[in-house]
């Protein structure tokens, strides 16, 4: 019986999709949030099809600027497909990265660790702080460092 249970996401910036709670099936991928934060993906290093660890690293994208990313495991569990399409046009990550974009499937192995993740709505919460933590100094710097100017 499939169940389509909410979609779930990382502050790592993961998301994935609980397909089939029974069978443990899911989908794994990058946010959206990605391209805020990092720039234009270049390149992806996809996982191999293996066992893998909540939080253990499962891949790499590179971004215009030269950097490089992890993408983690938002669960424990055996990949046991990857979207191959990247290979040919890695663009999928930038347009649809939480639809087309897709990077791996999954088998959950303990549904439990769903727990740990975020809503929607937390992830949103997430990003809205983390955003303005990023985006400004904290008023000592700047005064600290008025004479520079």
């Amino acid at each position: 019986m499939v169940k389509n249970l909410d979609i779930k996401y990382t502050t790592t910036h993961e998301w994935i999709e609980i397909l089939d709670l029974d069978s443990g099936e899911c989908n794994v991928g990058i946010t959206e949030r990605i391209q805020d934060v990092y720039g234009d993906i270049v390149f992806v290093d996809l996982p191999q099809l293996d066992e893998y660890e909540q939080g253990e690293i499962i891949g790499r994208i590179e971004t215009s600027d030269g950097q490089n990313h992890y993408i983690y495991s938002p669960v424990s569990g055996e990949i046991y497909e990857i979207n191959t399409a990247l290979e040919d046009d890695v663009e999928l990550l930038n347009r649809f990265p939480e639809g087309d974009g897709w990077i791996c499937k999954f088998y959950m192995e303990n549904p439990s660790e769903i727990d740990a993740l975020l809503s929607l709505r937390e992830y949103e919460a997430y990003e809205e702080d983390e955003l303005d933590e990023e985006e400004y100094l904290p008023e000592t710097d700047f005064y600290e460092n008025i004479e520079d100017y």
